[in-house]
């Protein structure tokens, strides 16, 4: 390998730029740098610190193998737990050596007279790698609508991603766009605080029932006793998950019966916070479950259900400088505006251009 040429490059250090830096060190790669455009590890759970943040999939399967944890809180931990978790587990393998901050990559180019790949950073400095392995994520890039007037708004408005934690919302109009797996946790979390919100939605979705519960500290110590019976749960979980998977395999008995379950579970959650209105058929999805993404959530409707809150189903026309307006005609005065809208998450590698 020439001199100045790193083994490998592993762009991001979230779970997947974490994980790759482990593995390289198991398999005695000891000439590698994990490149990472922010000041600290996480990845999407150090950048999404929006209220009510927290993982929808149980907490000991959504983890490392190979550093297993014994003490997590509750079933689906809060965004602060992940990021801890994850900086433990850099910390615990010393990759924080092996760390560049503040790199964003831009360009990642074959160099063939080298035989190497550029890693360059956007503010000109240069890697030069044997092999980059890309760990950016699908959920690194927020995907923000082009509405139209957005600019000429007078108020507040961010991404969800990127939330803005001065700006308080107490007594605020607040309008959050979308109705997908952050606001669903978000809307919750602030409906209480705000003087009125806004959802706006434009597809509703199949939502299960959020089994969340804190670990008992008898749990937490026989775990850390005996981590066999930790793996043990582990698989349970993940034989659990994939069992659901069924239900979008086909037109079999299994997965018609899981299908119309899942139905029934979103309807019961439904008619629960909305027993006398006709709003409930706003929020029943018209398409077969699987085919976006199931959300999990107790609180999730009774939320909608509050009286300081409308779910606007039309679709959002224009917006000026004191709200907006959608295509029912009707204008909604705002003071801050949540974009809930998601990440470009099928633009992989994006935003970083390869040539080679």
């Amino acid at each position: 390998m020439e001199s100045g040429v790193v083994e490998l490059a592993i762009i991001g250090s979230g779970f997947g730029g974490l994980g790759a830096g482990v593995m390289a060190i198991e398999q005695g790669i000891d000439s590698f740098v994990i490149l990472e455009r922010a000041k600290a590890v996480g990845g999407t759970w150090r950048d999404n610190t929006y209220p009510g943040c927290a993982c929808d999939i149980p907490s000991h399967l959504y983890s490392f193998s190979f550093a297993q944890n014994s003490e997590w809180s509750r079933s689906y931990p809060a965004q602060p737990e992940i990021e801890d978790y994850l900086e433990r587990v850099t910390d615990r393998y010393k990759l924080h050596s092996h760390i560049r901050f503040g790199f964003d990559v831009a360009e990642v180019r074959w160099i063939q007279e080298r035989t190497c790949w550029s890693i360059t950073s956007r503010e000109g400095d240069t890697v030069l790698a044997s092999a980059v392995i890309s760990a950016t994520g699908p959920l690194s890039q927020p995907a923000t609508p082009d509405f139209p007037g957005l600019a000429d708004f007078a108020g507040e408005v961010f991404h969800s991603a990127k939330w803005r934690h001065e700006i308080p919302l107490e007594g605020k109009r607040v309008g959050v766009v979308g109705t997908g797996a952050s606001a669903i946790q978000l809307v919750p979390a602030i409906a209480d605080a705000v003087e009125h919100l806004d959802v706006f939605q434009r597809t509703p979705p199949w939502v299960l029932p959020r089994d969340d519960r804190p670990a008992p500290s008898w749990r937490r110590h026989l775990y850390r006793a005996l981590p066999f019976l930790q793996r043990l749960h582990r698989w349970r979980i993940y034989f659990r998950q994939e069992f659901l998977s069924l239900a979008f395999l086909g037109n079999g008995k299994i997965a018609k019966g899981m299908t119309a379950r899942i139905k029934q579970e979103t309807k019961t959650l439904i008619d629960a916070a909305f027993p006398d209105s006709d709003a409930a058929a706003a929020l029943l999805p018209t398409f077969k479950p699987g085919c976006k993404r199931l959300l999990i959530s107790n609180d999730w409707y009774t939320a909608l259900a509050k009286p300081n809150v409308d779910v606007v189903t039309s679709s959002i026309e224009k917006i000026d400088r004191t709200g907006l307006t959608t295509s029912d005609g009707n204008h909604r005065d705002l003071d801050v505006l949540v974009l809930a809208t998601g990440f470009a998450a099928t633009d992989f590698p994006s935003p970083l251009t390869v040539i080679g």
